[in-house]
């Protein structure tokens, strides 16, 4: 992946919706604020999704796609 990432964060932060009515066969499902579906198969997925807003240098503009970076441990409090 080449695009430079802007930021990342849990699906209700980007706006989507987790529509488990919608589960099927191609896996758990999410709605995007313009109302389209997105599925993921991975059991991790099942209550959030965690997201990553990357810029596209050709297109200019920035996208969401499903992050698959682990998410950092919590700073401990000093």
């Amino acid at each position: 992946m080449t695009d430079r990432l802007i930021s990342t964060g849990w699906h209700y932060q980007y706006g989507w919706l987790r529509r488990p009515e919608l589960d099927d066969a191609n896996g758990y499902c999410y709605e995007e604020p313009d109302g389209g579906l997105v599925y993921t198969p991975h059991a991790r997925h099942r209550r959030k999704v965690r997201l990553a807003c990357r810029f596209d240098e050709d297109a200019q503009e920035n996208y969401l796609a499903i992050s698959y970076v682990p998410c950092p441990a919590p700073r401990p409090i000093k």
